[in-house]
């Protein structure tokens, strides 16, 4: 059983590269859709200047870089799977005038460096702690999207000293294998240009190689269940947050997380897919802006869009003028009755 899952694997990665070297351009549709679900906008850029950096751990190098105020509260960004750190420049480049922003290269990705071993959640887990030594932090507020949240959760689960808050999108509990196979547009966009800008990185390392390691780790892994949810800390904030057209993850998946996790919130982000942080870049920093102010009790919300009223609880600004409307607007009724 084990020998022809792996067979269907290799298969699979056969005709899915044959499928993208087809491909002499992405999808019109996924780049000019008036849905912002089926568009894959271009990979932001970090802010300029940007000091990349390398630590020496777990025999690898990881690239990482720092945004925002030394004496910030710590948040660590944990990119998706196949992709690098660009893609958080959008939200960094709103949070770092409140924010100590750390953002990190997973093994084998972007800019870091792999080994001879087989890429697992657990050991990527490591390697965000062995940063964390590295860079004396103790506790950061992580905020993971795709396998950056999938990593998240596995440090709530087996190192919850090391985290302030947990604001995971795009998670999932179990593995793949079961799931619709079929490929939607933007994803295979997708898949295309992580291949231009991992081979831009590591011209001598075949993408091919990364692709199946990470495939495999997909097919495979998680396969958690309620009683590991159960060790996440009930103090511990936690948001689960999803898409209103998740292409990728089951939505079974965030809400059954969510409900495994007594204090969490769930947050379903409208118009959005997988790729919500490019596709409404503004709504979901906004939302992140949201989680973030009230775990640290910030009171500069200004950034975000946000007014602070009585001690700091929040309304957005667009629901603050709705609800001014409508209670001009009672006012009137019963001004004219």
């Amino acid at each position: 059983m084990q020998r022809n899952n792996k067979n269907t694997i290799y298969l699979f990665v056969f005709a899915l590269f044959h499928f993208l070297t087809s491909i002499k351009s992405e999808n019109s549709t996924v780049l000019n859709s008036e849905y912002p679900w089926l568009r894959l906008p271009p990979t932001p850029q970090l802010p300029y200047p940007h000091h990349g950096q390398y630590a020496q751990i777990n025999n690898i190098s990881i690239w990482y870089t720092i945004y925002g105020p030394k004496n910030g509260a710590p948040v660590l960004f944990l990119h998706g799977g196949l992709s690098n750190s660009d893609y958080w420049g959008l939200q960094v480049q709103q949070l770092q005038s409140t924010y100590k922003c750390i953002l990190m290269d997973s093994r084998a990705q972007g800019r870091s460096s792999s080994s001879s071993a087989n890429i697992t959640y657990d050991l990527m887990t490591s390697d965000v702690v062995s940063l964390l030594d590295y860079l004396g932090l103790s506790k950061v507020h992580l905020v993971g999207w795709s396998d950056g949240a999938t990593i998240g959760l596995n440090l709530a689960m087996n190192y919850p000293d090391r985290l302030y808050s947990l604001f995971a999108f795009g998670a999932h509990y179990k593995s793949s294998s079961g799931n619709d196979a079929s490929m939607p547009p933007v994803f295979a966009a997708y898949l295309k240009r992580t291949q231009a800008e991992y081979e831009a990185f590591n011209p001598n390392k075949p993408y091919e190689i990364l692709f199946n390691d990470l495939l495999t780790m997909w097919v495979n892994y998680p396969n958690w269940t309620k009683v590991d949810f159960e060790k996440i800390p009930l103090d511990l904030p936690v948001w689960i947050v999803t898409s209103h057209h998740e292409e990728i993850i089951n939505r079974e998946q965030p809400d059954t997380m969510a409900s495994w996790i007594p204090q969490a919130g769930e947050l379903i982000l409208p118009r959005t897919g997988h790729f919500a942080l490019i596709q409404e870049s503004t709504m979901f920093t906004t939302s992140l802006g949201q989680f973030l102010a009230e775990v640290t009790n910030t009171t500069t919300c200004s950034n975000y869009r946000f007014i602070c009223i009585n001690n700091c609880s929040r309304i957005s600004v667009d629901s603050f003028y709705t609800l001014v409307l409508i209670f001009m607007f009672r006012l009137m009724l019963e001004y004219a009755g």
